[in-house]
């Protein structure tokens, strides 16, 4: 099927926008400077925080008196 002008012509902008796009985001990730390294310590450090976070939750959630502790309020609603 043949293209249509309008097609072709958008199909150009978009390659042409996508294009820029690519460039300006490329040029802006260069000047970024490098993080340090005590930014990056405590970056692992808050990571390290954030994991343990989570583990007491997860045992938190699947634990079965939770469930049942969640059960029991939900009769208690109805």
């Amino acid at each position: 099927m043949p293209m249509h002008a309008f097609e072709f012509v958008l199909s150009i902008l978009f390659l042409v926008f996508a294009y820029r796009l690519l460039q300006a985001w490329v040029a802006n990730r260069s000047m970024l400077p490098p993080p340090d390294d005590a930014g990056r310590v405590e970056a692992m450090q808050r990571l390290a925080q954030l994991e343990e976070r989570v583990r007491v939750l997860e045992r938190i959630v699947t634990d079965e008196r939770f469930e049942l502790n969640r059960q029991f309020k939900d009769l208690g609603t109805s």
